[in-house]
């Protein structure tokens, strides 16, 4: 750690409000490594290798040893500070699990004597750690018999995207596997050091001073200001994480896996395909958006109408005259990484938020439909569409909208808690989890931790040896319930399985 604090120059790395839009989450990820060959401690996943490379990989995130502090105006940044720096939290540890009871469970944290999941959520303040928030933590489980080992991460999302992070992964995986290089003399001073910008200034470049061309619902969504959302931007930011953590807190959700084969989905791809307009190409995301916001929306909607028989309910339904419990429109937000579109070569060094989502609004009469896949066709044409629309001056818009004021970044985080019919798609499909390696081969397993916000859905890729896809649902128990049930949905999966 020495080698660490001794390269680190003092530094202010002011947020914007992209950044500050993820306060509440946190990137939280799950890396099984299987000892196959029994290997002995020295020669799997040594614990001084993995701590001396993660230390040499920090030298080039520093970002990850400062603290978040707000100034005057309200304004997030990370102030990094030589003489008190406030380091991620790095725990090895061993356990009298065996990997291959991991297996069995399907791979579930909650079987581990530490809840992760409950404490690694939101980028809260604890006073076991000095009252401050912690941009990150880094916790190496390791199985009875030296059988295998857990890496678990959590980085505050302020921080670093999804793509930033897996690239702080990426670099302390090399880094493990350069040190272990003994017949080529490798040491770690050696290796030279990769240049990453934190420099949020990178999104200048394209940033408008109007916003006039936005879509009502992107609009809406960024520029309604409540009291609610001022209050969350005066308060601290360790009081913010308190009332987040809250929030989270008090949403009941199932944590659910499908397995869905490649054959399956670029069959699924090629029929809807076969109905598309002249000149139009879906992408694999855009169909299996479409489908997914079909059955997710009417696993939705038939717990709604199941909350709304009880007798109470329905005598206010009928006083009213049918006008109230009816659920409103379903909105489906996909995640996009926004590097390949802002025309700058910096763009794929920079690790701080480029990731976007891109929302879209589907009717009833949209949802409550067979996914036929003419049907399926035609909301994925309304996803291409959006997610095509998406240029610079869009981008433009959008950041000039989350920076236009002081609290601008807390604006959407009520249109967002308020509405309970709504869908996030994050495909990490073609994130290079299985290459991630330590010295001791790829890992069996990926998968986010299970504390992710309700009604998101992560695409994750499977281990190459098995191939396909695997889908992470984060949905209420209810809800869950009903898709289980879709056999429309049933008939593309292969494996499933869930834990609360």
């Amino acid at each position: 750690m020495d080698s660490f604090v001794n390269s680190v120059s003092s530094q202010t790395i002011p947020l914007d409000g992209i950044d500050a839009g993820f306060f509440a989450f946190s990137i939280s990820m799950c890396y099984w490594y299987k000892n196959s060959a029994r290997s002995s401690w020295s020669t799997f996943m040594p614990p001084d290798v993995l701590e001396k490379s993660f230390y040499r990989a920090m030298q080039e995130f520093p970002i990850l040893a400062g603290q978040l502090k707000t100034n005057a105006n309200n304004r997030m940044y990370i102030r990094v500070d030589k003489d008190d720096l406030n380091m991620p939290v790095y725990t090895d540890t061993c356990c009298n699990l065996e990997y291959s009871d991991m297996q069995e469970s399907g791979f579930n944290i909650h079987k581990l004597p530490v809840n992760l999941s409950g404490e690694y959520g939101v980028p809260v303040s604890s006073r076991a750690i000095g009252g401050r928030i912690k941009p990150a933590y880094f916790h190496v489980f390791r199985f009875k018999n030296n059988s295998g080992l857990l890496l678990f991460v959590s980085v505050a999302h302020y921080a670093v995207d999804g793509y930033g992070c897996s690239q702080f992964i990426s670099r302390w995986a090399e880094i493990s596997r350069w040190m272990q290089q003994t017949q080529s003399g490798n040491s770690v001073e050696q290796l030279p050091v990769r240049q990453c910008t934190f420099d949020r200034s990178i999104h200048d470049s394209y940033c408008l001073k109007q916003a006039d061309d936005l879509d009502a619902l992107t609009f809406e969504g960024l520029a309604t200001r409540t009291l609610f959302s001022r209050w969350l931007a005066w308060i601290s930011p360790e009081m913010r994480g308190r009332v987040f953590k809250l929030m989270s807190n008090k949403t009941s959700r199932k944590c659910s896996f499908f397995h869905i084969s490649a054959k399956t989905m670029d069959d699924l791809r090629a029929r809807v395909q076969a109905h598309a307009p002249e000149g139009i190409r879906y992408t694999a995301n855009d169909v299996i958006s479409a489908y997914l916001t079909i059955v997710i929306g009417q696993a939705k909607e038939k717990a709604f109408e199941d909350k709304w028989k009880k007798p109470l309910r329905l005598a206010v339904r009928a006083l009213s005259g049918n006008k109230l419990g009816k659920h409103k429109d379903l909105v489906t937000t996909i995640d996009m990484n926004i590097r390949p579109r802002v025309n700058n070569p910096d763009a794929m060094d920079f690790t701080g938020n480029m990731v976007m989502g891109r929302s879209i609004v589907f009717s009833q009469n949209e949802v409550q439909q067979e996914p036929i896949d003419k049907a399926v066709s035609e909301l994925a044409l309304r996803i291409n569409q959006a997610m095509s629309s998406v240029d610079l001056q869009y981008l433009g818009q959008v950041w000039y909208l989350q920076n236009k004021e002081s609290d601008s970044y807390m604006w959407p985080t009520w249109c967002y808690a308020k509405n309970s019919n709504k869908l996030v798609v994050s495909n990490q499909a073609r994130f290079a989890h299985y290459s991630i390696d330590f010295g001791a081969g790829s890992p069996d397993m990926v998968r986010h931790a299970p504390h992710s916000f309700r009604d998101t859905i992560f695409i994750m890729p499977d281990n190459p040896a098995t191939g396909g896809y695997i889908f992470e649902f984060k949905l209420g128990p209810v809800v869950e319930a009903n898709l289980v049930c879709n056999k429309d949905w049933m008939r593309l999966v292969d494996k499933y399985d869930s834990y609360m």
